[in-house]
């Protein structure tokens, strides 16, 4: 599992940002295949040396973890941040 500092920074994201917010909407429905198969598309797509893209690498990396999704629903659910 991911530890809790970078979940409380995805959550806080979230809430602030309703486009990261529809990404982790959108892969909830996603079977962990799935998930899988966009992980690997992200990395070939976005770039490891630029700043922004690179950020956008890891987002991916960690909210496809198993239960990392499912995790942050649930906590942005019941208001914790």
């Amino acid at each position: 599992m991911i530890d809790e500092k970078t979940i409380q920074e995805i959550i806080a994201a979230c809430t602030s940002d309703a486009r990261l917010f529809s990404i982790i909407e959108d892969l909830k429905t996603k079977t962990k295949e799935e998930r899988f198969v966009i992980r690997k598309k992200a990395s070939i797509i976005l770039s490891k040396v630029n700043g922004i893209e690179k950020e956008a690498l890891k987002f991916y990396y960690i909210i496809t973890e198993d239960g990392v999704i499912e995790e942050i629903l649930r906590r942005l659910k019941r208001g914790k941040t």
